[in-house]
């Protein structure tokens, strides 16, 4: 499929005339004519406004190259926030630091007792 077809195309599927896509681009009737069938070629500021109109890529206008689904290529922070960082698995983390800290605390807590103890029975070091 050439430039021409698609402009073509995507004019017929939006349901405009030539004139209507030649009043939206700002250029004549004759141009649009022109561009679809294949005697010239459109500016790139005339191939960016039609982007716009059409709602589809430069890419794909003069290139024909349709764009990548984001759905279908998920980075890895998609992947993170949807499979780790889940509501549930940051109740479970909350669960696993409370017992963390009270399990640290108790380990500071007997630590303090036994020097306390220590110094009490061999008295403070001067």
């Amino acid at each position: 499929m050439t430039i021409a077809d698609r402009i073509q195309s995507l004019r017929k599927s939006k349901g405009m005339s030539q004139e209507e896509l030649a009043d939206a681009v700002g250029v004549s009737r004759q141009a649009v004519s022109k561009w679809e069938s294949e005697q010239a070629t459109p500016d790139i500021d005339k191939v960016l406004i039609m982007s716009e109109v059409f709602g589809v890529t430069t890419d794909y206008i003069l290139k024909g190259i349709e764009p990548v689904k984001t759905e279908e290529h998920k980075t890895m922070g998609d992947v993170v926030d949807q499979k780790i960082l889940t509501k549930e698995n940051g109740t479970r983390a909350k669960k696993i630091l409370k017992w963390v800290l009270i399990g640290v605390g108790a380990l500071v807590a007997i630590d303090l007792i036994s020097m306390l103890i220590f110094f009490l029975v061999n008295g403070f070091p001067t």
